[in-house]
């Protein structure tokens, strides 16, 4: 499996490009659609997978959804409408409102499992940074892989002082459903640098209550 991340344009969100040999999927297309396009278009991309539907994590979501025809556009089914509409997803906020071109999306709920190049991806709903917050799991590796959105990153967690966003429930979520996977599980947030279960359990001052 290759794993490719691009920090992406306005605030350097971490696309992610995943592929095993031809078949591929893209996580959270923040902006910089057309480095994200050139770097896939060799690619069979099946899926658009998205961890929430903030503005930097959607922003280029149209322009790949064209270039890509053939790849579902996955959210979770909490923030669909969210999609639509640039008051929710923050675009608006920030002077570029964001409407989703496409009418219809695979929504995900927790324990959806997609199949992927004779593997699969496992869905997990972590609500707490926003009500459809989706970590997107991958075990049938050497070192299984986690993408967090902005649910865990290396020594922090994701805001919650946003409309939807939940303290409470970002800890839960993370306690229930991440802190529980593999320690060597390598993880990639939609933020900064990649880390794995084992150095945030060790090092993470946000998870010392659990």
């Amino acid at each position: 499996m290759r794993i490719t991340k691009m920090p992406v344009s306005p605030i350097g969100a971490n696309c992610y490009i995943v592929s095993e040999g031809t078949e591929a999927f893209i996580i959270d297309p923040g902006g910089d659609a057309g480095r994200i396009i050139e770097a896939a278009k060799n690619l069979n991309v099946r899926y658009i997978l998205l961890t929430h539907t903030h503005f930097d994590h959607i922003g280029g979501l149209n322009d790949i959804a064209e270039a890509f025809p053939d790849a579902v556009t996955a959210v979770s089914t909490f923030e669909e409408e969210w999609l639509y509409s640039p008051e929710l997803n923050f675009s608006e906020e920030f002077g570029d409102p964001f409407v989703f071109s496409g009418k219809n999306c695979l929504k995900l709920e927790d324990g959806t499992a997609l199949a992927f190049a004779g593997t699969k991806i496992d869905v997990l709903h972590t609500p707490g940074h926003t009500p459809g917050s989706t970590c997107f799991y991958m075990e049938n590796y050497s070192d299984p892989v986690l993408f967090s959105g902005d649910t865990l990153f290396r020594s922090s967690i994701g805001r919650t002082d946003f409309p939807g966003g939940s303290g409470i429930k970002i800890i839960e979520s993370i306690k229930n459903k991440l802190m529980t996977l593999p320690e060597r599980t390598v993880v990639y947030p939609g933020h900064d640098d990649d880390t794995t279960i084992f150095e945030e359990k060790r090092l993470n001052p946000f998870l010392k209550r659990i």
